[in-house]
This record gives structure tokens, C-alpha cells and sequence, in this order.
């Protein structure tokens, strides 16, 4: 967390990563920088995520044109490992919310969680969710 109000914003990333299953979050601007994480994520990881997720999404988006011929907006990437899930979602105009959960999760029941904490992000940052952000 950077700045006093990446610290305000916290308590929300940690009550998703103390969601069932739930196991770490990060809020993460458009070009890729940290701007809050749950607790237990340290800063250097935090930044290690925060550019892999940017790059995530970008290729994401670039990939939509697999799904639809028209111009189809991006909503959320999930990756699926051995041991878990990533998500990554908009969180607002310029930036994501990228979280991580257990093999155990709820896929369906997270991302409405995520999607939940958007919505709180936005209210406390004063910016609107993206209108697009599934949930």
C-alpha cells in the first residue's frame, strides 16, 4: 500500500481474502501499479502481481476477438493452477481488482463477491464501477 488511501481501502481487499476459500487481494491501476493489497501480500509480491495482471488483462482484451466478431468488452480472466484460481476484474475507470482462492472456491460465488467489492471500492474511491464489470 502507497498511500493513505490505498490504506483506507484495505479493509475491503481483506474481507475478500477472508471470504471462503478466498486467499489474497490486490487493486491495481491500469498501467500495472500497486495501489492497495490485503494484508497478507507483501509489497514486493504486490508489485510482481500488479504488472502481471495488467499484462493479463491487456492480452485478455486482445483475445475477445476469439469469443465474438463485434468489439465485445472485457469483463473478468479467471486462471485456473493445481493449488487455485487468479480472477481479475475492472474496478473502476483505470483500475482492477485481481484476487486469488483456493481449489475449493465457489467460482461463481467469488466473482459475485469480487464483483461486491467493486462496487464498495467505488464508493469509497468516489469513481463508478466500470458499467461492464459482471456481478
Amino acid at each position: 500500500m502507497s498511500t493513505p488511501a490505498a490504506a483506507d481501502l484495505s479493509w475491503i481487499l481483506n474481507e475478500l481474502a477472508a471470504f471462503p476459500h478466498g486467499r489474497h487481494a490486490l487493486l491495481l491501476s491500469a498501467d500495472g501499479l500497486r495501489t492497495a493489497a490485503s494484508k497478507d501480500v507483501g509489497r514486493d509480491l504486490a508489485d510482481r502481481i500488479a504488472a502481471s495482471a495488467s499484462g493479463l488483462q491487456s492480452l485478455s482484451r486482445q483475445a475477445a476477438a476469439l469469443v465474438a466478431q463485434d468489439d465485445t468488452p472485457w469483463q473478468q480472466t479467471m486462471m485456473q493452477y493445481k493449488d487455485g484460481f487468479l480472477f481479475l476484474i475492472a474496478a473502476g475507470r483505470g483500475s482492477y481488482l485481481v484476487a486469488s482462492a483456493g481449489p475449493d472456491v465457489d467460482v461463481l460465488v467469488f466473482s459475485d463477491e469480487m464483483a461486491r467489492a467493486v462496487r464498495r471500492l467505488g464508493e469509497v474511491m468516489g469513481v463508478a464501477p466500470r458499467s461492464d464489470v459482471v456481478g
